[in-house]
């Protein structure tokens, strides 16, 4: 293939399936090896004929010492010599890695993005650069069916995924370093790409060629299976979207009706399931997780452990899915004024007269009470005197009769003046808020998402 031939396809890709619109602002990611060197030629290729602005960024991750520096010295000198801002940093890998517990591959690529992602924001970029290609891509298919992925985990890489483009994705890197050599254009060898102590590289170096000895054009096949992946994903993304499951904030995770979850396809469920994951802040699940929270959906009491220290917490009517978090801090109640918390917004205001609030989400409470008052969670043992009553009752025992389940109890905000419990939001308010006649009075309303026995409450209603 000629080096215009290459061009033409290479603009191709960034035009459609990287949908990188002309004009943008492209940080290439480039470490000096054949593959990210191919990458930063072609690109400026296309800053003329596209077009687009572009900048280089380059990693040093503590690992090889001098040699990493030469790199970063090669690299540089290569963007000053077609006048690229050039931008560097430096992490340290082996330290990432032993204070999180992680390999170092995972250390250095977590430190990489990073990197990348906040430099793209100093800068401006439109998009990131990723010289990822076609053997990177069998390989990472391979390595995920290796770790007991499903079918989402053999979607692999894409050619765009948010601000990451990876327009080399479907070349081969011989014919990236054929390139390199017909426009002379050197680059670095980074030795650590043959140690076999990394598992990618005992794939690339080991397992791959066997697989093409054993089957040729095996390597072809595991991008078609990546693509064919990525297509059904596509599918059964459109499909989630279509179902608006009505999820419940938690302080420390969501919640989700269970009965939303029941009747669907396995397939679809197990899809859903990973998506609420994501969206109670909890680390990526193996598919092996997912399938034991699906087992437990028919269960009334039952814990799954997850990674990451969560847990997905099944009980009667909900599924909670709640991240290791440390107590909330208590927060300090504006009086009067608008108050942010962890649980949701709280407004204080002068009570107009006969306004006394559902005792539920607002509550009368008479000014000096609200002096130093705080929200927080419920603590252990806790207990209030409920409006109307003459003897303690624990919140607990409240949160149980109104049939808050336990995952649930954590996200209810409690109102109080140092110990004294002023109100438990959705549930009751203190006897003590009901003051005297002729003492100045405010109206505290909780204004932030439904909690947990707003919910239930509301669900009995139905």
């Amino acid at each position: 293939m000629t080096a215009n031939a290459f061009y033409d396809g290479f603009c191709l890709r960034l035009s459609h399936a990287c949908a990188l619109p002309p004009g943008s602002h492209v940080l290439a990611a480039v470490s000096g090896g054949a593959d990210s060197v191919a990458l930063l030629r072609l690109l400026l290729h296309a800053r003329e004929r596209y077009p687009l602005t572009l900048s280089c960024a380059h990693v040093e991750h503590g690992i090889r010492g001098e040699d990493a520096r030469a790199d970063m010295a090669f690299v540089q000198a290569l963007c000053a010599r077609f006048d690229v801002p050039f931008y560097a940093a430096h992490v340290d890998a082996p330290a990432y890695a032993g204070a999180h517990g992680c390999g170092l591959e995972d250390a250095a690529r977590t430190l990489r993005y990073g990197v990348l992602h906040r430099t793209a924001n100093a800068v401006g970029a439109d998009a990131i650069a990723l010289a990822h290609h076609a053997g990177d891509q069998a390989e990472t298919v391979l390595l995920h069916a290796m770790r007991g992925c499903d079918v989402r985990g053999l979607c692999a890489m894409r050619m765009r995924s948010g601000r990451l483009i990876r327009p080399l994705l479907v070349e081969r890197p011989e014919t990236l370093r054929a390139y390199l050599a017909e426009i002379g254009q050197d680059f670095r060898e980074d030795a650590s790409n043959a140690d076999r102590a990394y598992a990618r590289n005992r794939v690339r170096h080991d397992v791959l060629p066997a697989m093409e000895r054993a089957v040729c054009g095996a390597g072809d096949a595991l991008c078609r299976l990546a693509a064919a992946a990525q297509r059904d994903e596509d599918y059964f993304a459109a499909q989630l979207d279509a179902l608006h499951v009505p999820v419940t904030p938690l302080i420390d995770g969501i919640a989700v009706e269970k009965r939303a979850l029941s009747g669907l396809h396995p397939a679809l469920c197990s899809r859903l399931l990973m998506r609420l994951t994501a969206q109670a802040g909890l680390a990526a699940q193996r598919a092996e997780a997912v399938g034991r929270i699906m087992d437990a959906l028919t269960l009334c009491d039952a814990t799954v452990n997850l990674t990451g220290g969560a847990h997905a917490v099944i009980g009667r009517r909900y599924l909670c899915l709640v991240r290791r978090d440390a107590p909330a801090p208590d927060v300090p109640l504006a009086v009067p004024g608008v108050t942010d918390t962890p649980f949701g917004r709280f407004d204080v205001r002068p009570a107009p007269a006969g306004e006394t609030g559902d005792g539920k989400t607002a509550q009368r409470i008479p000014l000096r009470l609200l002096r130093g008052a705080r929200v927080g969670e419920r603590r252990e043992g806790e207990a209030m005197v409920p409006f109307g009553r003459h003897s303690p009752v624990k919140l607990k025992k409240l949160m149980i009769d109104a049939g808050i389940e336990r995952a649930l109890r954590r996200s209810v905000p409690v109102l109080r003046q140092d110990d004294t419990v002023l109100f438990a939001v959705g549930l009751r308010a203190a006897e003590v808020c009901r003051g005297a006649a002729d003492e100045a009075q405010m109206i505290v309303r909780f204004l932030g998402h439904a909690s947990p026995a707003q919910a239930e409450g509301r669900k009995r209603e139905e």
